[in-house]
């Protein structure tokens, strides 16, 4: 790590007590900054920030190892996540509404429990992602949710199942945030949208996956015990535990301590992301970061639009029943949950295509992921009753929403920079998507079966109001953009590239070590050449 010392011909350093901003009208030699009060890797980039890039091979070469080492255990991860979160959904025709003694009302408020618990810890969990090590945070709540799911197998009534599944989305809490943050310390934009999207798509995986283990545990006797569900709870319980375990062991909380990278590729990586313009990652909390998000007009757009999005989730509990509503039976039914997954690793598979070769595509491809949900609930409120397989494919094909969904999610992973700030805002974001989860349930009352007119008109009243919200976003974004280009253009100044963080050394003695402007932990509303990804 090369170093500066301070000279009596130079611009004194700044000492900063305290978390202040960024003020832009200050040259790129005059700011200065604790080194505790920065990103954690300005260790790894001082000295390497004049460095050229990397070459387009030893960056997919990069690119490639960090693939293999992170994306097993993200995708693994996301994948029980979805089993454990909609578990409630496959035992729904395994026995666990009798055994529980449930009605309808009550079972669609277990649905609720989960996010109640969900939205209430996701702000503690921003903060302390932010204090602790985030991946090492995030392996203790795995296993955390993975007893909390066991734990269900052995209760008996409407209590001891809502008290768990508040549990249990209090441990899921940070599941999201925590996995969009780890993407954007280690890809580049375009990059984190593909890899959050791949992930995502593991929800797809997931009601596979939980379909052929409901499909399996449906063999075993009804009367036997464990009961059906009871099994299915025991199953992806242990499953759970092996990945806690693993992600413990395996993910890097960042770059800096990934072990499976040198200490060039550390340096590397770090390069390879300067262009994100987001940083990495700061464990200092910022009062003024998060009043800043806050007093953000995107923030507040993301969140309502993430809480009308996840209208759609009481479908991740009701799955079951609605099949089973067309007329087939608790082992048919199992089997035909299988195509509603296919439905999402497809979309989701031709979005991150398509992303790759239109970077700042995400918000029409999220529009067009909206569109194909609006087109199935029509077919299921107006396809005659008796075209069985017509009813199916609709339903399989709303599942496509998750390509409206991800893109959206990814670009909230990219658009906003400064540590406290971005968590905030993450945070925020997902408080919207768990009030939408906790409505979710509550409209698919058993007085609209079979046919549930209603959910499927509110559900296409929520995808039109998506898009309506997806287009106010992009204009506040492309407005934004143009604003700083015109400010750029009218000053004839160039931004300052780099900034200098104060450094006490062993003897006393102070030296100024230059950083890359966007790892001195700034905003996006601070750093004038963030441009906002679309």
């Amino acid at each position: 790590m090369s170093s500066e010392p301070v000279r009596k011909d130079s611009t004194p350093s700044i000492p900063e007590k305290e978390s202040l901003p960024y003020d832009d009208k200050r040259s790129g030699s005059d700011v200065a900054k604790d080194e505790h009060d920065v990103d954690v890797v300005v260790g790894l980039i001082a000295g390497h920030g004049e460095e050229s890039d990397l070459d387009l091979q030893a960056a997919h070469e990069l690119r490639k190892k960090l693939d293999r080492n992170m994306l097993p255990l993200l995708c693994a991860l996301y994948t029980l996540q979805f089993i454990d979160k909609n578990s409630l959904g496959s035992s729904s025709i395994l026995g666990i509404l009798k055994d529980n003694h449930l009605t309808a009302d009550e079972f669609n408020n277990l649905s609720t429990a989960f996010y109640i618990g969900y939205i209430i810890f996701v702000g503690p969990h921003a903060w302390l992602m932010q204090r602790f090590p985030i991946a090492k945070y995030i392996a203790v709540n795995i296993g955390l949710w993975s007893v909390f799911l066991g734990l269900q197998a052995a209760c008996h009534n409407y209590g001891g199942l809502f008290a768990l599944r508040v549990l249990l989305g209090a441990s899921e809490g940070c599941i999201t945030s925590g996995i969009m943050t780890i993407m954007t310390m280690f890809y580049t934009r375009v990059e984190s949208t593909q890899r959050i999207s791949w992930t995502f798509m593991c929800n797809g995986v997931a009601s596979i996956i939980a379909a052929f283990i409901s499909f399996g545990v449906a063999h075993t006797k009804a009367t036997a015990r464990p009961h059906q569900w009871q099994w299915f709870m025991i199953i992806t319980s242990i499953l759970s535990v092996v990945v806690s375990v693993l992600y413990f062991w395996r993910m890097p909380d960042n770059p800096a301590t990934a072990r499976f990278l040198s200490a060039e590729e550390k340096v590397n990586v770090v390069k390879r992301i300067r262009i994100n313009q987001n940083g990495i990652e700061a464990k200092v909390w910022k009062r003024y970061q998060f009043i800043e998000a806050f007093t953000d007009p995107k923030t507040w757009f993301f969140f309502l639009f993430a809480g009308v999005a996840n209208l759609v989730g009481g479908m991740g509990v009701q799955f079951g029943i609605i099949i089973q509503g067309f007329g087939f039976n608790t082992l048919q039914t199992t089997a035909l949950s299988i195509p509603m997954g296919a439905s999402m690793v497809i979309s989701i598979s031709i979005g991150t295509v398509l992303i790759r070769y239109f970077p700042n595509s995400r918000c029409i491809l999220s529009i067009i992921g909206w569109v194909i949900p609006m087109m199935c609930c029509l077919l299921l409120m107006f396809l005659p009753w008796e075209n069985k397989t017509g009813l199916l494919v609709a339903f399989y094909l709303i599942a496509s929403d998750g390509l409206g969904f991800i893109m959206i999610l990814s670009l909230v992973a990219v658009v906003f920079a400064g540590h406290t700030k971005k968590m905030t805002c993450n945070a925020i974001f997902l408080v919207g998507y768990s009030i939408g989860q906790m409505v979710s349930s509550q409209f698919w009352k058993a007085k609209y079966r079979p046919r549930n007119m209603v959910p499927w008109a509110i559900l296409l009243a929520s995808f039109a109001f998506d898009i309506f919200m997806i287009c106010i976003i992009r204009w506040y974004l492309v407005r934004e953009n143009k604003r700083r280009d015109a400010e750029k253009l009218a000053s004839g100044e160039e931004y300052p590239e780099f900034g200098y963080i104060e450094h006490v050394q062993e003897d006393g003695s102070v030296v100024k070590l230059k950083v890359p402007i966007q790892f001195m932990d700034i905003t996006d509303k601070e750093n004038k050449a963030f441009r906002y990804p679309l």
